[in-house]
């Protein structure tokens, strides 16, 4: 009998084990995908100073677009590992939610790639409403991550806490409070995108304003989670041993 509840116990190890490497997988793919789409431009002889510079100029937005899209979903891949660490054992419910937060991070090329686009339009004087839609899109794709992140996380410490270990609650808190005022944040930004839009219509410049606010919500959420955070595993073992 015990035998075979050690069997089981591995076993439910072993497919916990699968769902993480899943996971890391979907992030990894994500990455990848973001940079696939930069092409070097083909130099054409003789080519000058100004054209040089003109015909690296969208190569330069995708790049942007790249940089800002691989920083968020390694930080968004940051705070999974913290989060699924915590995982003692995994449901259905569990694997749903993964699921739709990995849909939004596997989307992200696509509306990266929209959003660069968007933005070199602007700049070359297209119309505002193709640059909006790319706009709305990331912001809409990146607060669907941290929506995600934030439903994943009380889940699994609150509406399931057994599906997590019993102990390391200043962890648990430090996670619950990062998810849900990173989700906060990033609402209100598109919030106030839309009410922007819809104030001042055709007045994109007014939009760029609204992410001004983003700095000072982001030095708010940090001074929010210092007297929370915990020490790392590395330095606590450290210190154990």
């Amino acid at each position: 009998m015990s035998n075979k509840h050690a069997k089981n116990g591995l076993e439910k190890e072993f497919e916990l084990e699968r769902l993480i490497l899943f996971s890391d997988a979907v992030f990894a793919i994500a990455i990848t995908l973001l940079v696939i789409d930069i092409k070097f431009p083909r130099l054409p002889d003789n080519i000058t100073a100004k054209g040089l510079s003109t015909l690296f100029e969208p190569t330069l937005y995708q790049f942007l677009g790249f940089v800002v899209s691989f920083w968020f979903i390694g930080s968004s891949w940051s705070k999974h590992l913290r989060l699924f660490r915590l995982l003692k054992k995994y449901d259905q419910g569990l694997i749903n939610r993964n699921h739709l937060y990995l849909f939004f991070i596997v989307i992200f090329p696509f509306t990266a790639s929209g959003f660069a686009t968007c933005i070199e339009s602007g700049v070359q004087g297209a119309s505002s409403s193709g640059i909006l839609l790319g706009i709305f899109l990331y912001t809409f794709n990146i607060a669907c991550v941290t929506s995600c992140h934030f439903m994943l996380c009380r889940y699994i410490l609150f509406k399931r806490p057994g599906l997590s270990a019993d102990d390391d609650a200043p962890e648990k808190k430090y996670i619950d409070i990062d998810a849900k005022y990173t989700c906060l944040m990033v609402v209100i930004a598109l919030l106030l995108c839309a009410l922007v839009v819809i104030v001042f219509p055709g007045k994109i410049q007014y939009i760029g304003n609204c992410f001004f606010v983003l700095p000072a919500m982001a030095i708010y959420l940090q001074w929010k989670k210092k007297k929370y955070r915990p020490k790392d595993i590395g330095d606590t073992q450290a210190m154990r041993s």
